[in-house]
């Protein structure tokens, strides 16, 4: 398994360094504590027998796949592609950039099916300026998965896209 994941802040090293994105206001309430209450939870061990090793690593480990080794990277099927973790709807074939980097890039998800955070990664903790070197992290609305990141690519100079690890996904091919 070691060969299919990567370390998110090797990738977002390689990455220029420009401002992050959000994608807007999410519409659901907080609980009282400040924590977000997920319409999809499972256990631990629950995720564990619904997902592989690999899968798992993504996305509720906040893990990033090697490149080129989901086979969703180069798809150019016409579909959707939903949130493995519950199958919610999030990106359009419609909205895919095909960029040769060896993940799945999408300009935008549909609305209302991601949140945003800032992956603050490793070492990090106790740094007054972490927030501002931070990466823009993108979850799953429902289940609160771990996609991928809101990254700027010099392909893609308008704006900041959607880097999304494949194994996070599920291809729905359109039937029409």
């Amino acid at each position: 398994m070691t060969d299919q994941r990567m370390k998110r802040r090797t990738f977002l090293a390689a990455s220029a360094a420009a401002p992050m994105v959000a994608l807007g206001p999410e519409k659901a309430a907080a609980k009282d504590d400040g924590t977000y209450a997920y319409p999809v939870s499972r256990t631990p061990d629950q995720w564990r027998a619904r997902l592989s090793p690999i899968e798992h690593y993504v996305l509720r480990e906040g893990g990033t796949e090697a490149p080129r080794t989901s086979t969703l990277w180069n798809n150019t099927a016409v579909g959707t592609y939903c949130c493995r973790g519950c199958d919610l709807t999030v990106y359009d074939s419609l909205q895919k950039i095909e960029l040769d980097k060896g993940w799945v890039f999408f300009r935008h998800s549909h609305k209302d099916t991601v949140m945003t955070d800032l992956d603050l990664g490793d070492g990090m903790a106790g740094d007054p300026f972490a927030e501002m070197r931070a990466a823009m992290e993108v979850h799953c609305r429902r289940c609160g998965s771990h996609l991928g990141h809101i990254v700027p690519v010099p392909d893609v100079p308008d704006r900041p896209i959607h880097c999304i690890n494949g194994f996070s996904l599920r291809f729905e091919p359109s039937s029409v």
